[in-house]
């Protein structure tokens, strides 16, 4: 899928919709005296006007139509993926705030009364906001792709070049220890359980739901503390040492170049896993590392911490990887 100017005009529209909706339904729809506004179980124990909670919901909306609309105007002059992500995030955030006045009005109205309402609507906008989300990026589109010019780009010693299919690879492999992460994890812990308990006093299913995504945000951390980095005929992959799952793989097809360069935690981002628009990186304190240039124009730079001559074992390892499915792919 590729990025254009209608792609990008058709996703800024599904932007600002939540917006427009929100003006016309309450110019249609006979607004309600009361809505629920707090649930601490299955019904509401608090219940605020109509008019009020239109008025925040109104504003929400279209400060995030506004940014869209912005977005669209800049898009040509910041980097793609931003504009895309904060697109998605913008009116993933304006149709949660539509579809709150719209659920509590609905809901309101079905059950026969504010004070009826079930805490299911309260679940209801963020479903929405996820699925407009989902529809605006999937809209939006990627951009434009030139092999050619991303090859260019790549140091001509680093380049993948043809590898005859007889020429066995040695698999490649090294394990990381990543001290910053673990020490995010144990942070983000502290702070999403006291988010929990909080969403928990205040309601039981809106507790429930932040519980469970701080597990998956304090597990998936935790996976990144200790790790593998492996190299086959597949390509480059990231499994987690402390959970048995794959973290991060650059298929051999996607790979262009391969190199061993410095990583310095100021160029890409800091300590950690890092992410910037053109690059990621996971860096454990700065040094020798594989940088891998991939056929989307991003690299991937991981540190290893074993030292220089390690880190050019695995990018051999990585352009023989690369060559062979270069091969493959020419003789298909």
């Amino acid at each position: 899928m590729t990025s254009s100017r209608s792609n990008r005009l058709i996703a800024s529209t599904l932007g600002i919709l939540p917006f427009a909706v929100l003006l016309i339904g309450v110019n249609v729809w006979p607004q309600p005296t009361h809505v629920p506004m707090h649930w601490s179980s299955d019904l509401p124990d608090r219940v605020g006007t109509g008019a009020g909670l239109f008025a925040v919901t109104l504003s929400v909306a279209a400060a995030c139509a506004v940014l869209v609309a912005l977005l669209a105007v800049l898009s040509a002059v910041m980097p793609a993926l931003w504009a895309r992500w904060l697109t998605t995030l913008l009116a993933g955030v304006g149709a949660t705030a539509a579809a709150t006045y719209g659920a509590a009005a609905l809901g309101a109205r079905v059950s026969g009364g504010a004070e009826r309402v079930h805490v299911i609507w309260a679940i209801v906008p963020f479903v929405i906001g996820l699925a407009l989300a989902v529809v605006v990026y999937v809209a939006y589109g990627s951009e434009r792709i030139d092999r050619a010019q991303i090859i260019e780009s790549v140091p001509e010693r680093s380049r993948v070049v043809p590898v005859s299919s007889g020429t066995p690879l040695v698999p490649w492999a090294t394990a990381l220890r990543s001290g910053t992460m673990t020490g995010t994890a144990i942070f983000v812990a502290v702070v999403l359980t006291v988010t929990t308990v909080v969403s928990w006093m205040s309601s039981i299913w809106m507790g429930l739901l932040i519980g469970l995504i701080s597990v998956a945000a304090v597990g998936l951390t935790l996976a990144w503390s200790r790790v593998e980095v492996r190299v086959d005929e597949e390509g480059l992959v990231i499994r987690s040492l402390l959970a048995p799952i794959t973290l991060l793989r650059v298929a051999a097809t996607d790979v262009v170049g391969a190199q061993v360069l410095d990583i310095d935690p100021m160029k890409w981002g800091g300590i950690g896993l890092r992410w910037l628009p053109d690059r990621t990186a996971y860096v454990i304190r700065g040094g020798p590392g594989i940088v891998v240039h991939r056929v989307t124009g991003r690299r991937f730079a991981v540190e290893i911490t074993e030292g220089e001559e390690v880190a050019a074992a695995g990018v051999r390892a990585l352009l023989h990887s690369a060559g062979h499915a270069l091969t493959t792919a020419r003789s298909s």
